[in-house]
């Protein structure tokens, strides 16, 4: 089997870690020898193997992402402690028609800020927003999961926006309105097939009047409700916006630089929603006892996680499985789709595959051919983002698993639909694109 393609390589090494996890094999643990395996099947070296995965244990990114996963879930747990949680399930439930909508709206909140793991923060709302477990495990993980990811690929915060603005060099407003269509689509195949209705005490017994003096006493709970996440948004933005203004004038490295930017606005943000809590009464009473055993499974997880990826780069794989592609022949909006793919699955991440597949996608359609420069971005971004949403190393998804006790086949059963029809939409909007001559 040495002689299989790189495709199919990771295709295998994907359904083992896949599979290990619905026999509950740690998922970090099932990744990380995922990913030695597949280091050794490359040729790899047992020494090369083990300094890869030392390497990015210790490196700067893996530790200050797993300190931020591990604020992170301290801050949740402090909101809960401090009742923050609860005025937050609140004020969302108050402002929106339905409790189905509420939960669906939390994590998409959370999703306007972009860190990594953003969804261990939603996933302690959505819980407390069903707290009798109407709907099962499974069906609330892919809720947390699903509707965190409604804007990855319009929000100009995003890193993976970011990146395809800067190699694309199509406009930021432009390259918006060209993805318009993906939050619009995502939130309500999400509403249909990830949050059905229910038979139903889910339409709320009270009825929602939006009038007069009774509507702006719910806005003004929910603004007061949505206090200690909107500081950590609010002050992310601000340090952020400052940090980009102020960062190519100090005498810095790059790579500190990239560290700088990624993480010191989501610690501020944090910083200012821990401030806000004890300033709630009991000080920082609420943060006692809050990382508890399962925010260290969670830790190793990323760890297993961070470990796989590092292998599997340094076996290269994606490059090798990009160069079988156009090697074969492939037509190029077979290629445009397949690579983002490839690499959203091998990523996890939206700026792991824009960073690794779209350099391939632009070159592709340079020479001229049956796309243009925005269809084949819009293409790739879709397929990229379908990539990322199946990979069992997105970081979403495992702790959105982790949180609610769903196995990850229980959500590909949930979300794997909905993917799939959003998929076909955004190839008729491609196909729509390219008719026009945009």
């Amino acid at each position: 089997m040495p002689d299989l393609p790189a495709i199919a390589q990771l295709l295998i090494v994907f359904s083992l870690i896949v599979a290990a996890a619905a026999l509950k094999v740690h998922l970090g643990l099932a990744a990380a020898l995922g990913g030695i395996a597949l280091a050794l099947w490359r040729g790899l070296g047992a020494a090369a193997i083990a300094g890869t995965a030392f390497g990015e244990l210790l490196d700067p990114d893996t530790l200050l992402l797993l300190v931020l996963m591990t604020c992170i879930m301290a801050f949740s747990s402090a909101m809960k402690k401090s009742g923050a949680m609860d005025d937050f399930v609140e004020a969302v439930t108050e402002i929106t028609p339905s409790r189905r909508i509420a939960i669906a709206i939390a994590p998409l909140l959370i999703g306007t800020l972009p860190m990594p793991g953003g969804a261990i923060l939603s996933a302690p709302l959505v819980d407390a927003m069903d707290s009798e477990r109407e709907r099962g495990p499974g069906i609330l993980a892919c809720a947390n999961y699903w509707f965190r990811h409604c804007f990855e690929l319009s929000w100009p915060l995003y890193p993976s926006f970011i990146l395809t603005v800067s190699l694309s060099g199509i406009p930021a407003t432009k390259l918006i309105a060209l993805n318009l269509y993906a939050p619009l689509s995502i939130f309500t195949l999400g509403l249909i097939f990830v949050m059905p209705r229910l038979a139903e005490s889910e339409r709320n017994a009270k009825s929602h009047n939006f009038s007069g003096k009774r509507f702006f006493r719910r806005l003004a709970a929910f603004l007061a409700g949505i206090a200690p996440l909107a500081l950590v948004i609010g002050v992310y933005i601000l340090f952020a916006i400052l940090w980009s203004v102020v960062s190519p004038s100090i005498a810095m490295g790059d790579a500190a630089k990239s560290l700088m930017g990624r993480y010191a606005p989501i610690f501020a943000g944090l910083a200012a929603g821990v401030a806000h809590i004890a300033a709630r009464g009991g000080g920082f009473k609420a943060f006692r006892g809050c990382v508890p055993a399962s925010t260290l499974r969670l830790i190793a997880t990323i760890a297993g996680i961070r470990v796989f990826s590092a292998l599997i780069g340094q076996a290269g794989v994606a490059e090798q499985a990009a160069r079988e592609l156009t090697g074969a022949g492939i037509p190029t909006i077979a290629a445009a789709a397949i690579i983002p793919f490839v690499a959203g699955l091998v990523t996890g991440v939206g700026f792991g595959y824009v960073g690794l597949a779209f350099p391939i996608v632009l070159g592709l359609v340079a020479g001229g051919g049956p796309l243009s420069l925005e269809a084949a971005i819009v293409l790739a971004a879709a397929f990229g983002y379908a990539g990322m949403m199946l990979s069992p190393l997105h970081v979403c998804m495992v702790v959105s698993a982790e949180h609610f006790g769903a196995g990850l086949p229980a959500m590909y059963r949930r979300f794997a639909l909905p993917l799939g029809i959003y998929v076909a939409i955004s190839l008729a909007y491609v196909a729509l694109l390219t008719a026009i001559g945009a």
